[in-house]
């Protein structure tokens, strides 16, 4: 597949059509704000592109839906970048879920504290910006990819800087119930202020718990980026007052071409073009995380739990 690079910042209605006639693309990443993902999605596969769409998929369900079935009636690719569950940490948890060594999964649990930008379509509601689009819906996916779909949200949104415009919200807290029954909490928060820059999960078992450690745990040069180490503890009763004992979770088992998640996910991509096999990550299946994300939003306005299956 020939890689023919073209960089456009702005939508102007012209520059992204023009670069479809082109050829000699056979694949398009789409990285602009969230609000122009499906018009430039669905003109991609019209003109059979494969297409690759930066997290969040869109800023709407319709929209989300539109990007589905467009690219099912060109026979192309429909990939959502959600890059997290490509790290060799990612799919060794997973398999530790899926052979059953953490048990019986009862909660889970991810909070977010970052230095929020100040300006850009980032902060900006009506491009879908804000903290759960541009930041959460990362650890929302992971975790749905860990623990399967989800049954119900309950959501707190709130806009607390200045610089949010159109009531894009930079503090959020929800409870997420899975189809299996689990329970989570989230927390994501913005601020200008300065903070110790935080992002972790945690999944609890009855045979044992992960979770993530913050970045500065890791190496300088670690692909991890968004996690420090990854924790594994069996059930195991501590004695003399001791903690349990946790170890980084294992990855020596785990055959993936790199242990950067950013080459993975493009690998990945390329192989299903070539392939015809479905994404890891397809937009089929992300339908489901941008559920979860907006079901969120909606339950902070009605203050009424939403049920995702209603969506």
């Amino acid at each position: 597949m020939k890689k023919v690079e073209h960089q456009f910042f702005e939508d102007d209605g012209l520059d992204y059509e023009d670069m479809l006639n082109d050829a000699d693309i056979d694949a398009v990443d789409i990285c602009t704000a969230h609000s122009l993902h499906a018009r430039q999605a669905v003109a991609a596969a019209a003109a059979g592109k494969h297409v690759i769409v930066e997290k969040a998929m869109a800023s709407t369900l319709e929209d989300c839906r539109e990007m589905v079935e467009a690219a099912d009636q060109a026979g192309v690719t429909l990939m959502v970048a959600q890059h997290l569950r490509y790290s060799p940490e990612a799919y060794a948890v997973k398999h530790l879920i899926e052979h059953g060594k953490l048990g019986e999964i009862h909660a889970a649990r991810t909070h977010v504290f970052r230095q929020g930008p100040k300006d850009s379509w980032y902060i900006d509601a009506k491009a879908g910006g804000g903290v759960l689009l541009v930041q959460t819906i990362h650890y929302i996916d992971l975790l749905r990819y860990y623990l399967g779909n989800v049954k119900s949200v309950t959501g707190i949104c709130r806009t607390v800087q200045p610089q949010m415009t159109n009531g894009a919200e930079d503090l959020v807290t929800a409870s997420i119930e899975f189809e299996n029954g689990v329970i989570c909490d989230v927390f994501s928060s913005w601020t200008t202020n300065l903070v110790p820059e935080a992002s972790s999960y945690m999944v609890l078992g009855s045979k044992g718990t992960i979770y993530s450690t913050p970045p500065a745990t890791a190496k300088d040069d670690s692909p991890i980026r968004h996690f420090g180490l990854v924790m594994y503890g069996g059930k195991k009763e501590a004695s003399d007052g001791e903690k349990p004992p946790f170890e980084p979770i294992d990855t020596s088992g785990i055959v993936l071409p790199s242990a950067s998640f950013f080459v993975n996910e493009i690998l990945h991509f390329e192989e299903c073009i070539r392939t015809g096999n479905e994404p890891l990550s397809s937009g089929r299946d992300n339908i489901d995380t941008m559920k979860v994300a907006l079901g969120i939003l909606e339950s902070s306005r009605t203050g009424k739990p939403i049920y995702i299956a209603d969506l």
